[in-house]
């Protein structure tokens, strides 16, 4: 049981890398001003980034199963686009915006501290 729920934090930790680089992509085309590589991020903001991470997932998985089913390259492509929104909405609605959400991203992949309180979050919201 306890490897099950290793393997999943796993998955949505690799699931983290994809929708940061997703969302990333968004916030790349709101502002075009260059984002500090870590920030100091508040246990709030640490649970937010947890809430949509979760939400992300969740998005992506969704998602990934409609386009395995899709030949057309610009239904694909409109698919993803409305993926990137969901993803979007998600984030703001716990509270975050893009730019906030990928500078936390950006520090927990620079800060094994913070990656190991994610772990612990995310380990207590599939519970």
């Amino acid at each position: 049981m306890q490897f099950r729920t290793t393997l999943k934090l796993f998955a949505v930790a690799g699931t983290l890398m994809i929708g940061s680089v997703a969302v990333a992509q968004e916030a790349a085309q709101q502002s075009r001003q260059s984002a500090p590589q870590t920030i100091e991020v508040s246990d709030q903001q640490l649970q937010q980034f947890a809430d949509a991470q979760m939400e992300i997932a969740s998005i992506q998985k969704d998602f990934r199963s409609r386009l395995q089913n899709v030949e057309d390259p610009q239904k694909a492509q409109e698919l993803q686009r409305e993926a990137n929104e969901e993803m979007t909405t998600a984030v703001e609605e716990v509270g975050l915006d893009v730019e906030s959400f990928n500078q936390i991203a950006m520090s927990i992949q620079n800060d094994p501290e913070l990656q190991q309180e994610l772990t612990q979050m995310l380990q207590e919201q599939q519970q």
